[in-house]
């Protein structure tokens, strides 16, 4: 018929128009979301923070250039950064002493973008000091979790139905690391999750860490094991899992792990260890 365009032609122009949409919807500024990311670094060594500012769009999220990003670290203001054309935003910062210092980041007097602030954890640590990586999944009560390595969340958090910590977790957690351990998250998903996953840590009382997103797949943590060694945390002692694939990894990169719970189904690596619980947990690990 006269007139009409092709379907495909459609299609492109309502995608072309979206950027538009969004941001008469956010009545003349842009819905962004700010996230950022843990930092790890040893006492008087700088580390770059990470920020990044986007928005969701119909083909997915895109980077907000050019806002100016303000840090505070503690409570107090620490500076500024601008962010790229990617979104992304790095400050330099240098703890003096060891300890998990808060961090957040906020979006000031923007006349474009509006966002509401995002916070994360700089961990300050020792070296010599033995590290425990933990998957995520260990601490759920989602049964339904799929044998997978480092699966995304089990449920969306934020929602009334977020899931449940396993029973005793929190408490052993904190014993392993009050005189032991620091420990590090593992946690499927992206980093936009972290923020959600750090609430939740905080809300039933989980020990503060040092939190990491993975991609799935069993061969993404090999190098990162690699990396974090490479850049002198070659501490890295034991680690506390769920999956078969996670097992297999800590066991080929010589680290003690111990799964939990028992595993329903599958073969662990002879090397492995296993409790039924996390009060077998601490006993496992030190055996």
């Amino acid at each position: 018929m006269p007139g009409r365009l092709p379907v495909a032609v459609t299609v492109l122009l309502l995608l072309s128009l979206s950027p538009v949409l969004e941001e008469a919807d956010a009545a003349g500024k842009v819905a962004g979301t700010l996230s950022l990311r843990d930092a790890l670094t040893a006492p008087g060594r700088p580390v770059m923070i990470e920020a990044r500012l986007v928005r969701a769009g119909v083909l997915g999220q895109t980077g907000l250039g050019g806002e100016q990003l303000e840090f505070t670290v503690e409570g107090k203001k620490a500076g500024t950064a601008m962010t790229g054309g990617d979104g992304r935003a790095l400050f330099e910062y240098t703890p003096r002493r060891r300890g998990h210092y808060a961090v957040k980041v906020r979006l000031p007097q923007s006349q474009r973008v509006e966002s509401p602030e995002a916070s994360a954890t700089v961990a300050c640590w020792e070296r010599r000091r033995p590290i425990l990586l933990v998957e995520f999944a260990a601490l759920t009560a989602d049964r339904k979790a799929p044998l997978v390595p480092l699966p995304p969340l089990p449920l969306e958090l934020g929602r009334q139905d977020r899931p449940s910590p396993v029973a005793d977790a929190a408490d052993e957690l904190n014993r392993l690391t009050r005189f032991y351990y620091n420990v590090i998250y593992l946690v499927g998903g992206d980093d936009g999750e972290l923020g959600e996953v750090r609430a939740w840590l905080q809300d039933h009382r989980f020990p503060v860490g040092f939190s990491l997103t993975l991609p799935p797949g069993r061969t993404q943590l090999a190098p990162t094991i690699e990396d974090l060694r490479a850049e002198g945390w070659d501490n890295l002692k034991a680690g506390v899992g769920r999956t078969r694939e996670f097992a297999e990894v800590l066991v080929a990169q010589r680290m003690e792990v111990v799964i939990v719970p028992e595993p329903d189904r599958g073969e662990l690596p002879s090397k492995a260890r296993v409790a039924k619980s996390w009060k077998e947990v601490r006993t496992k690990l030190h055996r």
